[in-house]
């Protein structure tokens, strides 16, 4: 893949539907997000307070631009519902020319 845009790939939880639709709608409005996918429902296992927690979780997948990458972290801080959220990004390695165009357009 030359020449075209780097495409990020950012995930999050939260613990109800309506949440991570909230969540996409406005990182879409926002153009920090040119795709968000909704997972779920999810059972996700972590260590919180000293305990070993089990809840159900929605997950979001989303899809920006280099360029958005503070931005959204900031976002999501705004938006997110949990004290301490999960905000994972990674690069993509290879995506198609056109898909990561459209990705860098919906966001610019």
């Amino acid at each position: 893949m030359t020449d075209a845009p780097t495409v990020l790939v950012c995930w999050t939880t939260v613990s109800q539907q309506e949440q991570a639709r909230t969540i996409a709608q406005a990182l879409l409005e926002r153009r920090v997000a040119a795709c968000v996918q909704i997972d779920g429902p999810i059972e996700s296992h972590y260590c919180w307070d000293g305990r070993v927690c089990c809840e159900t979780e929605y997950r979001l997948v989303i899809k920006t631009s280099a360029g958005q990458q503070t931005r959204l972290k900031e976002v999501l801080r705004q938006l997110h519902p949990y004290e301490v959220p999960q905000i994972v990004t990674v690069r993509s390695v290879d995506v198609d020319r056109d898909y990561a165009r459209w990705v860098d357009e919906q966001t610019g």
